[in-house]
């Protein structure tokens, strides 16, 4: 989606508030859901979702620390706010699951037949409700390309799964009359909540260890690059990500007749045209004259090249 900085900002609190306002109503049904009936699952899905509020309250302030303008102490603005929310969150969710695996286990151990009318209702209304605001979150993040708004989209569809997995122990306790249904149905389906959790751990570290663009958008840049007949070469292309800026840089190569102020405009043009391939990039496009950079990569090279054979006669010859 390409739109301004403060239509992303307005979306993404939007998004932010619908979520913590669900996660503040999701708590209510089901705290009380699993008092009444004395279901550990559907209880231990109401402490879950009071880190959610934790989690959504966390989005509001992150998203609106990542929108500030970049500064003299961060000059590349300030989006890896959204990458460590974003880790944040997952942290939170191995967390909860940890304690619902616990709480499982020893109910396992300990049965107790819940009365499941309550919690049944209680746990449909919560799927749909996390299913509908889930949707919205992930539509946010896709629109604005927010790392901390689609690990509250995981956040919440590990949710929606777990709730899924208990209402089905619900069912199966029920039907069978067989209390440690009502666990051993709540840890399993948290495994849903686990894969999607470490699968986003593992893209949130790649923007904060400074990884590159994935390869698709970096094919992207190289094609633009190379369909310019008037671009000799370039080099030097490196990417990054933080938070949902993207960043990119690249040195062209140009003939060295061209005037100062006609390499600039070329090279103004070149990151146009990158813009408009990729909307939400930050490019900085730097040129340099072909012949002047090649002489200097020849004689940069030979020099290396000449002082590590003399380096490694020295060390034949020492042996």
């Amino acid at each position: 989606m390409d739109s301004s900085p403060a239509q992303k900002f307005q979306a993404q609190q939007q998004a932010a508030r619908l979520s913590l306002g669900a996660n503040v109503f999701l708590v209510i049904i089901k705290v009380g859901a699993g008092w009444q009936s004395g279901s550990l699952s559907v209880l231990a899905e109401g402490v879950q979702s009071l880190l959610d509020i934790l989690a959504s309250a966390l989005i509001l302030f992150t998203v609106r620390a990542a929108a500030a303008p970049p500064d003299l102490a961060h000059p590349y603005g300030h989006g890896k706010f959204e990458n460590l929310t974003a880790l944040a969150q997952m942290t939170l969710v191995l967390g909860s699951i940890g304690g619902i695996w616990w709480a499982a286990w020893h109910r396992f151990q300990n049965p107790l037949m819940p009365r499941v009318d309550a919690g049944i209702a209680a746990l449909v209304v919560a799927i749909a409700v996390n299913l509908w605001v889930s949707g919205r979150v992930f539509r946010a993040a896709a629109d604005t390309d927010s790392p901390a708004l689609r690990a509250e989209g995981v956040h919440l569809r590990g949710d929606l799964w777990a709730c899924v997995g208990v209402l089905a122990g619900l069912v199966a306790t029920w039907w069978f009359g067989e209390a440690r249904l009502d666990p051993l149905f709540a840890a399993v389906m948290t495994l849903f909540a686990l894969f999607s959790a470490l699968h986003l751990i593992r893209d949130t570290l790649r923007p904060l260890l400074d990884g590159s663009l994935p390869r698709e958008e970096e094919r992207q840049i190289r094609a633009v690059l190379e369909a310019d007949a008037r671009i000799l070469g370039f080099h030097k292309l490196r990417t990054r990500q933080a938070g949902s800026a993207r960043l990119a840089d690249v040195h062209i190569l140009l003939d060295d007749h061209l005037s100062f102020r006609e390499a600039h405009r070329l090279g103004e043009e070149v990151e146009d045209e990158i813009r408009r391939v990729l909307p939400n990039l930050d490019v900085m496009v730097h040129t340099e004259p072909f012949e002047e950079e090649m002489q200097h990569q020849r004689e940069k090279h030979d020099s290396a090249q000449h002082q590590k054979n003399q380096e490694r006669k020295r060390r034949e010859a020492g042996g």
